[in-house]
């Protein structure tokens, strides 16, 4: 029998044990509907006589990915998580949770407040609230340190990384993992508890609470390794997991329910969200709802260091690739390159032997004007092929197969694309597409695809894209301050904001606080956001979030400071025209607002107006 719930929970009776399936595509996130449809599950199961247990079950490819991104900043619509958390745990009856693909955040929480887990062996769980400058408030600080050790359980909430079903399983965060047939497994482990007695809530579990030494040597040791971190969520989490064990569970709740609280109206919370929502925001660009062409063999044009590179990247992520050039030295020289980088990898232990065969055999030399070879999906243009006005040779592709030159948009055709693949920094790898009003959807949608693949977060620009917007920005006004006051304010604000790499390239760690906004970072701000709306002004960038992405994933800007279009939008429009107009005195083309801004004013539009647009 089935029956439906509100909203996005089906209730379907097997025998003895009621299942309570989550279907919310395409991540069944935990909204307001869920919740309700899992509240009403549980309250009709301890109604009925003939239920002896509860699984807990979701269709699609996940358990649940958490919090419904919809209500974020929305007032919250009753049940809580928190609520239906303790409904759940409060149950006389055995509630399991079955869990496939993830259970992240919210996911998880609920999951932990069952009486046990049952999951398929590829599973992830994790914690990753502090990514967005908060920490799980539904019960997780609470909940997770009774069941796993505690380092482990600060090392889940701190990082924020997921852990696989085998390492869960060890920690004492699953009770039984399945190869398959997760439905079947589930449901008779629900009865097996249930024919053992009343269920064991997690409140009152104190499996890693038993070595009190451990517990507050633990403690000691994470707000240690957390004194130079300039976030504060890692230190609230650190308090909610001592709080677990020094007060009472109903208590802890009000601890961790406080610090959330705190947490969530800091700046550097609102600055993650805002990164969060950009990253969602960017996915919506021309071309990204076409469909994709075909994609499994391409040819690069050259064989230079940019060439190699993206060799390199394209052959790992298994890729047929053809390396074209006009001349066999040249050809040679790229061959050579590739093969030393490959073997230099199995050397260092971080490549199989097996691996550095596969993806040699993918790699196929061609000289340019052959009719040799098939023709490609993709051809990319690098080194000297890709410069304005270069000849570039025939190369065999299919039709329609987009042509992408590296580093600006050449002029070719509703094939043509630009691609700007920036160095990775800490914060991710970052691409910009550069697109012409006649670019086709369709050779978008194939870049696309290909960007994903290689593990890069993706921009969209026109003209000559917005990273090099922001890099001219960056140069003249720090350039312009250096003549000002000197190189050391100019060296301390990029430390600060992270963009200061040693001899080596790497960006060393903050030795203390850092206070993102001192010194010069007004005026830097300021051009960087003036840029920002020039572009907007000129359709070069899409939205004002996008310039924040850029800023953060391309330069290495710190996340949790948001970017100059939100720090724009936080100055006050009217503000930032008169900080504009006063710090123009100094350099015109860099400072006087854009034609944008007066507009904006005038027309009472904030940026976040624009984003949503």
């Amino acid at each position: 029998m089935q029956s439906d719930t509100p909203s996005f929970v089906t209730r379907e009776q097997r025998g003895a044990v009621l299942v309570l399936w989550i279907d919310n595509p395409p991540v069944n996130a935990l909204g307001a509907g869920v919740r309700a449809g899992l509240a009403d599950g549980i309250a009709n199961a301890n109604a009925n006589p003939e239920t002896r247990a509860v699984v807990l079950l979701s269709r699609g490819r996940m358990f649940s990915a958490g919090a419904e991104i919809s209500e974020f900043n929305q007032p919250p619509k009753p049940p809580r998580l928190t609520d239906l958390c303790n409904q759940i745990e409060a149950s006389p009856k055995p509630v399991v949770a079955g869990i496939q693909g993830r259970a992240l955040g919210g996911g998880l929480e609920l999951a932990l407040a069952a009486h046990a887990r049952v999951s398929l062996a590829d599973v992830l769980l994790g914690l990753p609230e502090v990514n967005l400058g908060i920490l799980p408030g539904a019960g997780g600080t609470q909940r997770l340190p009774r069941l796993i050790e505690p380092d482990q359980a600060l090392s889940m909430m701190i990082s924020g990384d997921p852990v696989s079903a085998p390492e869960a399983l060890a920690m004492g965060l699953l009770d039984k993992v399945v190869e398959q047939d997760l439905e079947a497994a589930t449901i008779t482990y629900a009865l097996h508890m249930a024919a053992n007695g009343p269920p064991v809530p997690t409140r009152d579990r104190r499996d890693g609470f038993r070595d009190g030494k451990r517990f507050f040597a633990s403690i000691a040791a994470a707000r240690k390794t957390q004194e130079a971190c300039p976030l504060p969520g890692p230190r609230r989490i650190i308090d909610c997991v001592e709080a677990a064990n020094l007060l009472p569970f109903d208590q802890g709740l009000s601890f961790e329910r406080a610090a959330f609280g705190e947490l969530v109206v800091t700046p550097e919370s609102q600055a993650l969200r805002h990164a969060f929502f950009a990253e969602r925001r960017a996915a919506h660009m021309e071309g990204a709802r076409a469909k994709p062409h075909p994609l499994a063999h391409i040819s690069v044009l050259g064989s230079g260091n940019d060439a190699v590179a993206l060799i390199l990247d394209l052959l790992s992520a298994g890729y047929d690739v053809t390396i074209v050039d006009q001349d066999t030295q040249s050809l040679s020289e790229g061959l050579e390159a590739v093969a030393l980088f490959l073997s230099a990898e199995v050397k260092a232990g971080r490549m199989p032997q097996a691996e550095h065969d596969a993806q040699w055999s993918r790699l196929y030399p061609a000289l340019s004007g052959s009719d040799d070879g098939e023709a490609a999906d993709m051809l990319l243009l690098t080194g000297p092929y890709r410069a304005r006005g270069a000849e570039v040779p025939a190369v065999p592709v299919k039709a329609g197969a987009p042509i992408v030159t590296l580093g600006h948009l050449r002029a070719g055709g509703a094939q043509a694309i630009g691609l700007v693949l920036m160095p990775a920094t800490p914060n991710g790898r970052l691409a910009e597409i550069l697109i012409a009003p006649n670019t086709q959807p369709e050779a978008i949608a194939t870049l696309l695809l290909l960007l994903r693949k290689l593990g890069r977060r993706v921009v969209q620009g026109q003209n000559s894209g917005v990273n090099a917007g922001l890099i001219l920005a960056l140069q003249s006004s720090l350039k312009t301050l250096e003549a000002l006051h000197g190189p050391e304010p100019v060296q301390d604000l990029l430390s600060r904001w992270g963009m200061l790499r040693d001899k080596d390239g790497h960006v060393p760690p903050p030795s203390g606080p850092v206070n993102l906004w001192s010194g010069l970072a007004a005026p830097v701000m300021g051009a960087l956001a003036n840029a920002g709306l020039r572009m907007i002004g000129e359709g070069t960038a899409l939205r004002p979030s996008d310039i924040d992405l850029a800023l953060i994933l391309g330069h290495g800007f710190p996340r949790w400071g948001g970017g100059p279009m939100l720090w724009a939008a936080r100055r006050g429009l009217m503000v930032l025209r008169d900080d504009l107009n006063h710090w123009a005195g100094d350099a015109p083309e860099i400072w006087s607002p854009s034609p944008l801004l007066d507009d904006l004013i005038r027309q009472g539009i904030s940026l976040g107006d624009l984003n949503d647009a």
